[in-house]
């Protein structure tokens, strides 16, 4: 059983989809990111009128310096245009919300540490992502880097 103050964000292109879905614990809640409108201003939204949520398990397709996320490319030029991570610092209650990046390829080079950390200095969220992994639901999956060295928390399918 997922905890409760845990959010699954996917995009509806993301390539793991239905593996990820069909691998959730029961009662897992799940926010689907389509390309209809700005991806970071539903995930704000969400957020917003359910308080409770602390953590955010991100499953969207990267490559090695950009994330995309509800048909848009974030990479650092695209991050530091979005006015949406502004508003997403207005979530900060005196602890940070911990969003979780479900990837093997961000973490494991500057550049995408890099954009991870700009996302966060912009959000108010402690990014967390594996810097050495060859699977997404390995059972050895850590999320050893954090952008705020805060404590995370484990992978949803562990």
């Amino acid at each position: 059983m997922a905890q409760s103050d845990d959010v699954v964000i996917i995009d509806s292109e993301y390539s793991q989809r239905q593996e990820v879905l069909d691998n959730l614990p029961v009662g897992t809640t799940v926010i689907e990111i389509k390309g209809i409108s700005n991806p970071w201003k539903s995930i704000r939204e969400y957020l917003e009128q359910n308080r409770s949520k602390q953590v955010v398990h991100l499953f969207a397709n990267t490559n090695y310096n950009a994330v995309k996320l509800g048909g848009k490319t974030y990479d650092i030029n695209a991050v530091d245009q979005e006015f949406e991570f502004s508003m997403l610092e207005g979530l900060y209650q005196g602890s940070y919300l911990q969003l979780l990046v479900y990837d093997c390829n961000l973490g494991s080079n500057p550049d995408g540490l890099a954009l991870l950390k700009e996302i966060s200095e912009m959000s108010y969220f402690n990014i967390a992502v594996p810097t050495n992994c060859n699977s997404i639901f390995g059972a050895d999956l850590k999320f050893d880097h954090t952008t705020m060295n805060q404590p995370t928390h484990n992978s949803i399918f562990q």
